[in-house]
């Protein structure tokens, strides 16, 4: 019994995140003033491991991105196939796994305070730009420069780690209430 209340709760956590970053690609926010829009797939690699356990968390990450590049329509704007990765965006889907873990081995055992999740998501965001960016010098794919590849994202970035700070503290919040309550 107690092995498949196990297994039922990894597949939940790692289905779940799966799906989130899914979704997260279909969504994006226009905001006027910026060039370009707002999707929320790396606040969400950051969030799930912090709201999930870490590793479970990466795991569905990991088989969103092993499910989009077999074809699926699953990243963003409905795309889908191993194309991705020989792109523009192949850091960034890269980027999104490997953050995700590190996200989780920074903040496990850590008493996580608004501060500290702030700051995890802005340094989670910038080793993600560092990768996606790194990624597209070494394959090549484009000339990277400042108000292309930098300056319209930077906004966008400001506003995932104010956002995932709030989120994050509102489902701690929420989760220290109910745990409190079924004591």
């Amino acid at each position: 019994m107690i092995l498949s209340h196990q297994i039922i709760s990894v597949g939940w956590q790692v289905a779940l995140s799966a799906i989130l970053m899914w979704l997260s690609g279909r969504i994006s926010v226009d905001i006027p003033g910026l060039s370009v829009p707002i999707t929320f797939q790396s606040m969400l690699a950051i969030l799930l491991p912090l709201c999930l356990i870490g590793r479970y968390a990466s795991g569905g990450i990991l088989l969103w991105l092993i499910l989009g590049a077999s074809g699926l329509p699953l990243f963003a704007d409905g795309n889908g196939g191993y194309q991705y990765f020989y792109s523009n965006s192949g850091g960034y889907l890269l980027g999104f796994y490997l953050i995700s873990i590190t996200t989780s081995r920074i903040t496990q055992n850590n008493t996580l305070t608004w501060f500290k999740v702030g700051l995890t998501f802005l340094s989670m965001h910038l080793v993600l730009i560092t990768i996606g960016l790194l990624w597209i010098w070494s394959g090549g794919y484009s000339e990277i420069k400042m108000d292309s590849h930098i300056s319209p994202y930077l906004p966008g970035m400001i506003f995932k780690c104010f956002l995932g700070t709030l989120l994050y503290t509102a489902y701690n919040t929420i989760n220290h209430q109910i745990f409190r309550q079924s004591k």
